[in-house]
Parts: C-alpha cells; sequence; structure tokens
C-alpha cells in the first residue's frame, strides 16, 4: 500500500512504477489510494497483453473506475490509467515519430 508522506501528515504516496523505458508517476493523496493506482495498472497492462481483446479500453476503464468507491480512489485510478497507456505510447514511439 502506500506510505504516508514524511513532510506531509495525512497525505500518502502513491505511485505508478515506470515501465517501457518511461518514467514512473508518485503523487501524494488525501487517503491511501496505492490499490486504486495498482488496479489501474493491472487493467491496462491485462488489456495490452490479451491478443485478442476481449473489450475495447475505454470500457475496460470505465468498469475499473467504476469499481473505486471514492471519488480520490476514482482520481487515483483514472490517473494511473492513463499514466500507464502513456508510458505505453511514448516507449512504443521512435523518437522520429516524437519530433513530427
Amino acid at each position: 500500500m502506500g506510505s504516508r508522506l514524511p513532510n506531509h501528515p495525512g497525505e500518502f504516496w502513491s505511485q505508478v512504477a515506470p515501465a517501457d523505458g518511461q518514467p514512473g508517476l508518485a503523487l501524494g493523496w488525501p487517503v491511501d489510494c496505492q490499490a486504486a493506482m495498482n488496479e489501474a495498472v493491472r487493467r491496462v497492462e491485462r488489456w495490452i497483453d490479451d491478443e485478442e481483446p476481449q473489450a475495447d479500453l475505454w470500457v475496460a476503464f470505465f468498469i475499473g473506475r467504476n469499481e473505486q468507491e471514492t471519488y480520490t480512489e476514482r482520481v487515483a485510478f483514472e490517473t494511473a490509467f492513463l499514466w500507464r497507456v502513456q508510458q505505453r505510447l511514448m516507449g512504443a514511439a521512435s523518437p522520429s515519430t516524437l519530433r513530427a
């Protein structure tokens, strides 16, 4: 789970690990949102790794987001989900593609 930020009592440190050669993300939240962020990353990776996805990516996003209990957890889920998608897109893009 997330850990408390040392200089900010009442905030929790939650993160998305680096992936696909792209940096990770670490944010402070008012509640422990690491589980929501982990679930978002799992859903993206499951969708990416599936050779024949059974559902669209937006469906995986929508279902996972709605499973989060609080508003803050939903925002953390959204953030981690989109960050992980961005990591994959940026990691897969060639440097020449990024400059175009």
